[in-house]
């Protein structure tokens, strides 16, 4: 005899407020050969190190995510009309990103000093949870009980009782827990500094289960 099942999805929700800070910085430029592309590339590295490490970011904390030297190209029309590649140079290209607790007065003071910086990097700040677990329980727990109180809705409204929990679907991907990206240029203003004071909102997300109950008493066809 098969056992009756009713099988419903639910839905949670959860913030918490960030507790970190991330700067992703981007150091590009083209230059005529592929040497003084990776010395320039080097330099520029340097600059932001010079920059950021008054500011508590020894070497080992300046994280690189990306370097690449690629040939550069644009197309453009010659002198008959015709659309034409044309080699510009070498372009360089170096991802960093350094992370902090979350302070907003030291957020402001890293961004100050990176306008200033001769490297002329671009940079972005996102807000994110380094202590992930509570916020990711909390948003399962919530999603279990959304099932629940739909799964007893149906069932009330269907005539019959809810057993015993026959199954739990979680894909356990990963949650993201980050606000929402902060873009700047390295070339604001420098008397735009008492400006800067980021207050970012809960970072809030959700997710899913589904959950399978057993059900009693059901009427057998």
């Amino acid at each position: 005899m098969g056992i009756s099942r009713m099988t419903v999805k639910g839905k949670g929700f959860a913030s918490a407020p960030p507790d970190a800070i991330a700067i992703s910085l981007q150091l590009e430029d083209i230059k005529d050969t592929y040497e003084l592309a990776m010395q320039h590339a080097a330099l520029a590295l340097d600059q932001v190190r010079e920059t950021l490490l008054p500011l508590g970011f020894p070497k080992k904390e300046i994280r690189s995510t990306h370097f690449s030297i690629d040939s550069a190209y644009e197309y453009r029309n010659d002198f008959r009309g015709e659309n034409k590649r044309y080699f510009l140079g070498y372009r360089y290209r170096n991802d960093l990103k350094v992370t902090f607790g979350n302070d907003s007065k030291r957020l402001g003071e890293i961004l100050l000093a990176l306008s200033t910086c001769e490297a002329d990097p671009e940079f972005s700040v996102y807000f994110f949870m380094k202590d992930r677990q509570a916020v990711e329980q909390a948003l399962l727990e919530d999603a279990v009980r959304d099932a629940k109180a739909k799964a007893q809705i149906l069932a009330a409204a269907g005539g019959v009782m809810l057993g015993k929990i026959l199954a739990i679907d979680y894909d356990w991907g990963e949650i993201e827990v980050r606000s929402r990206i902060y873009e700047a240029s390295s070339k604001m203003a420098y008397d735009s500094a008492p400006m800067i004071d980021l207050e970012p909102e809960d970072i809030s997300n959700s997710d899913t289960v589904t959950v399978v109950w057993e059900i009693l008493n059901a009427q057998k066809g």
